[in-house]
């Protein structure tokens, strides 16, 4: 849980929470319809898989080189 070791983590971790289950959810189902009932059985669903993808690249390229201390 190195992830909650300082402040500025918990804090990108609480934006990659909001990110994955409601902004991104929000404005590709809500905003926009992009991901529609038409394609998708569960449209949400697939608004909180892409979001995941989206966290978890924002994590690597910003968030990793601060909890791990990679140079």
């Amino acid at each position: 849980m190195v992830h909650l070791m300082n402040k500025d983590n918990i804090i990108h971790t609480m934006f990659y929470a909001l990110l994955t289950f409601f902004i991104t959810p929000y404005v590709l189902v809500e905003l926009t319809g992009i991901i529609n009932t038409k394609h998708f059985s569960d449209p949400c669903q697939m608004g909180f898989n892409i979001g995941f993808i989206i966290s978890l690249i924002l994590w690597n390229v910003f968030t990793r080189k601060n909890v791990y201390q990679i140079p």
